[in-house]
């Protein structure tokens, strides 16, 4: 049987292929800990669609906050939510400039919005990818290329 599936080869398709063995070591360490204690354990999936729309919601909500705060428009708004949260950071539209009363406050609700935001990024981004990644090893188990794995 051919290795490769779509110009994937099967080793991709393994999710112990996408992560660092260091991750492999801690997630399998925690797991145990957490048998040995007796605690009940189910992993847990999440769709990729909530994943997308969390993302989306989470960007609306910076746009609106920045566009009544800065005076932006709700596109610069969502624009510059997206950008410094996707970690590209242009510099081209900055908060703060405007420093007027309370806005020492706002740059520190500003610092942990983006905080935060870069947390929830990256934890929906990672849980969309196990989804992703289960759904293939699915898909390749149906059509025979991988076998059953534990």
């Amino acid at each position: 049987m051919s290795s490769y599936l779509f110009g994937i080869r099967q080793e991709m398709l393994d999710s112990r292929s996408f992560r660092s063995a260091g991750s492999e070591r801690s997630d399998d360490m925690s797991l145990r800990s957490i048998r040995r204690a007796g605690i009940p354990y189910k992993r847990e999936k999440m769709p990729v669609s909530v994943g997308i729309i969390t993302v989306i919601l989470f960007i609306a909500g910076g746009a609106i906050l920045f566009a009544i705060w800065e005076d932006w428009n709700l596109f610069d708004g969502a624009y510059y939510s997206f950008i410094t949260l996707s970690t590209i950071g242009f510099g081209d539209i900055v908060p703060g400039q405007s420093l007027g009363e309370g806005s020492q406050e706002k740059l520190i609700v500003c610092a942990l919005y983006l905080l935060f935001g870069m947390a929830l990024i990256a934890m929906c981004f990672k849980l969309m990818q196990d989804d992703v990644v289960r759904k293939a090893r699915w898909l390749g188990q149906k059509i025979g290329i991988l076998g059953k794995t534990f």
